[in-house]
């Protein structure tokens, strides 16, 4: 899948068709009888690369339903890559707008994590206001509840999931910025729900803002986007900072993401795992982040383990070198780094009706 490759993760981090080429002439390909890497480049394929992403590199800008342009580019996944649209799409549209809004994949855990330790440090990017997106269903999932009883009201389950929402918020924190929360509402969500969750961030002095932008489109997020740019504007108030500085150990970056962000006890790796990193960090590339490939259903590797779990292990499986994206892809858990798609494809419901009109996309 060309969204699981590093070729994705490069065209996502790249400044410009010059810096795409070099960074596709990185990818270590093999490795000769001495066990140095053999790159890309020394077979000439950084150039016919190149030319075939040529015109892809260039951003796609569309529109919204409301006629607000959106750029769309790129998309490699955030429980195995880095999960953020291209730097290119990123740079382009801070020079259009005086507001930039931009999504990182699945939990904070993962793709703001990611967002802030690889993209933010490759590109000089300082976020201004990071916006949480929580759901009632989620935080009653988390609360323990089954899928097919998360329609019904359940406040015992949400306040218990609620732990989940609470470690998302703290580990925004950690990196010096101030979070907002933003309730998407879904129709069956009751006022009580909605209350527990408002009065939940109330209690721990976080901005909060009840959405209702898929029933009433741009209007139902006005309250949302007025206290983003209120964030925005009060620099004081947040003061960006990475996790971990780049001349640190591997082991030490891995160490600090799992036991700061994930809250777990310890991680566990064989020799081969360690072998590898000091392999890395001998062959120069031990100043590049970590890019951590782990289930995005639960803090921990166990996709069951839900709310907000401590003190559990992370089982390394295996550490990759992606030379040419310039990180360390640490394999954990039982993740697939190469998920397979749906059954039944999207594509099988889109067609055009009798009229000529597109149908099936919504």
């Amino acid at each position: 899948m060309t969204v699981a490759s590093e070729v994705m993760a490069i065209f996502c981090l790249a400044n410009d068709l010059n810096d795409l080429e070099k960074k596709i002439g990185n990818i270590t390909i093999a490795y000769n009888k001495n066990g140095k890497p053999i790159y890309a480049k020394n077979i000439n394929a950084h150039g016919p690369m190149t030319v075939l992403l040529k015109e892809a590199i260039r951003p796609n800008v569309t529109q919204s339903l409301e006629n607000n342009p959106a750029i769309i580019h790129g998309g490699p996944f955030a429980n195995i890559a880095h999960g953020c649209n291209s730097v290119i799409a990123t740079k382009t549209a801070l020079k259009l707008g005086d507001y930039v809004v931009t999504e990182a994949g699945f939990g904070a855990d993962l793709g703001a994590e990611k967002f802030f330790n690889i993209k933010c440090r490759k590109a000089g990017l300082i976020p201004s206001c990071v916006v949480i997106v929580a759901t009632i269903r989620a935080l009653k999932m988390h609360g323990g509840i089954e899928k097919e009883n998360l329609k019904k009201e359940n406040i015992n389950a949400l306040k218990k999931g609620l732990s989940n929402l609470e470690r998302h918020i703290l580990n925004i924190k950690k990196f010096g910025l101030k979070p907002i929360v933003a309730i998407n509402h879904f129709i069956l969500d009751s006022t009580k729900e909605i209350n527990a969750v408002l009065n939940f961030c109330e209690n721990m002095k976080v901005e909060v803002s009840e959405c209702k932008h898929w029933a009433q489109g741009g209007k139902g997020a006005i309250d949302l986007a007025k206290k983003v740019v209120k964030v925005c504007k009060n620099k004081k108030e947040s003061k960006f900072k990475y996790l971990y500085k780049n001349n640190i150990g591997l082991l030490e970056k891995i160490n600090l993401i799992t036991k700061q962000i994930y809250k777990a006890d310890k991680i566990t790796f064989n020799d081969e795992v360690e072998k590898k990193l000091k392999f890395f960090e001998d062959n120069g590339y031990g100043r590049l982040p970590v890019c951590i490939a782990k289930t995005q259903y639960s803090f921990s590797t166990n996709p069951k383990l839900k709310g907000a779990p401590s003190n559990h292990e992370i089982p390394i499986r295996e550490v990759r070198l992606s030379s040419g994206a310039e990180f360390i892809v640490v394999v954990c858990g039982s993740i697939m780094t190469m998920p397979g798609l749906p059954k039944k494809p999207a594509a099988n419901s889109i067609m055009l009706n009798k009229k000529g009109e597109v149908e099936g996309l919504f």
